[in-house]
């Protein structure tokens, strides 16, 4: 019997990215081996995202491309569209795509198997946009994950915001939280498989309630025996408290990136995107984030929108000038994309695409001569990593990323660097790019970046 294989494409964020790796797992469960090659897969997935146009056009002159593939094998291929797209267009891709089989939607990937073997069945085209609230509930074993130091775990999913221009509450539902003992186990398990670091997944992360609230979740996983880094993606501003920014400072297994999405400086646009706060309780955030970690080396992100409904020029200086007050060390900038549904369609002030697309250019230029600052300011000072890659034979064969997120490649003469993989190294920092450091062994021992009792174990040459 010839061997079965799957090919799944992803697009959009870390969430979409666990969702492939279950997916993976299910598929794999099924008896079908993972290929890189379209033309060797029986089953071909687009996980896709739906949160801006442009990303929603690609998924469908994709699946062009894959008709074409089909029909190479007379239609011998199964084509299906799963994430955002296909909760948010349902049987609208068999209309507009009639090559499709299946559609699946954010909230059933557990139906996967059942659908993909009616379709062996010859029982027609699959549909399931259906919500299921459990979901997210899959046991450690399912994912098939990428490396083997680093694993995800959805802690929640949905939205309850439902800020203007976001169209997740519609593909992703409602928040809902796991309980947290849950987690925890589920983080004791892959701690025990040997994973390094756990990165927390929600919609809106920090809006995490079951019996306990987001710090206190922290706080247990930073308990977790074996586990060397916590990072959590994506949060909202207003649900970023002191007790979180607090269980930071105390806890040296939480990440110091902080991400911070600010969306726009101007506090009437602020308004206007149902964002629940001013760029001046912004800052307050930003103010109390410095005070309280102060001595520990962290960095801010954000994510920006430019070109909404109604935004006049001076209301988009108001976000580059929130560039220089803030000082971010990166930034994720758009233009602004209309998503059916939303409450930014009602705004008929819209921007010129070619002013949107203007604004654009130069917030990410200004962007990009603070984060040279930013990057060179690191130069000459240590810091600790997680190796997670390793290239052996090259001048810079160890790859690992800081405590707060900043990945960094390093120089280092030395035999078997396979040993390195998943240890934690104190490195000093040589050099920079734009988005990555380089830096190279130290031989001495030096501060801990993480120097707060109970600190991950860190290798020295």
């Amino acid at each position: 019997m010839t061997e079965k294989r799957y090919f799944i494409e992803t697009w959009g964020c870390q969430m979409n990215e666990h969702d492939t790796e279950k997916m993976a797992g299910i598929l794999g469960e099924m008896g079908y081996q993972a290929t890189d090659k379209v033309e060797d897969a029986d089953v071909y997935l687009l996980n896709t995202c739906t949160i801006r146009e442009k990303a929603e056009e690609k998924v469908f002159s994709r699946l062009g491309v894959l008709k074409k593939e089909k029909e190479k094998r007379n239609g011998d291929m199964i084509i299906g569209v799963a994430g955002c797209v296909a909760q948010q267009n349902g049987g609208g891709i068999f209309e507009r795509a009639p090559y499709v089989d299946l559609v699946l939607g954010t909230q059933a990937l557990k139906q996967l198997p059942d659908m993909v073997g009616k379709l062996h069945g010859h029982q027609g085209r699959q549909l399931n946009v259906a919500k299921d609230p459990e979901n997210h509930l899959f046991p450690s074993h399912v994912p098939k994950r990428g490396t083997s130091i680093r694993a995800r775990i959805t802690i929640m999913e949905g939205c309850d915001n439902y800020c203007t221009y976001c169209i997740v509450p519609f593909t992703r539902g409602r928040e809902r939280s796991r309980p947290w003992e849950d987690v925890v186990e589920e983080a004791r398990r892959l701690a025990g498989m040997g994973f390094k670091e756990i990165e927390l997944l929600g919609q809106n992360v920090n809006s995490y309630f079951s019996t306990v609230n987001f710090a206190r979740l922290l706080r247990e996983m930073n308990d977790v025996p074996g586990l060397e880094t916590v990072r959590y993606v994506s949060p909202h501003p207003k649900d970023f408290d002191r007790e979180v920014i607090e269980t930071i400072r105390d806890c040296p297994k939480i990440a110091t990136n902080i991400h911070l999405p600010a969306q726009s400086g101007n506090s009437r646009i602020l308004k206007r995107m149902g964002r629940e706060y001013t760029r001046e309780l912004y800052m307050d955030k930003v103010y109390m984030i410095r005070e309280v970690l102060e001595g520990i080396p962290f960095s801010l992100t954000s994510d920006f929108i430019v070109g909404f409904p109604g935004e006049k020029e001076h209301e988009f200086w108001d976000t580059v000038t929130l560039l220089d007050e803030v000082g971010y060390d990166r930034i994720f900038s758009f233009a602004y994309s209309e998503r059916p549904g939303t409450g930014a369609v009602k705004h008929a002030d819209s921007v010129p695409q070619q002013e949107k697309m203007y604004r654009l250019k130069i917030l990410q230029q200004h962007q990009l001569e603070i984060q040279k600052a930013r990057m060179q300011a690191r130069v000459d000072n240590p810091a600790n990593v997680l190796i997670d890659t390793v290239k052996p034979g090259e001048e810079y064969p160890l790859v690992g990323r800081t405590r707060d997120n900043l990945l960094v490649h390093i120089k280092a003469d030395v035999g078997e660097p396979e040993r390195f993989y998943g240890k934690a190294v104190r490195v000093r920092v040589t050099g920079t790019g734009l988005h990555t450091l380089r830096g190279e062994l130290c031989p001495e021992p030096i501060e801990h970046l993480w120097s707060q009792p109970n600190a991950p174990e860190v290798t020295t040459v």
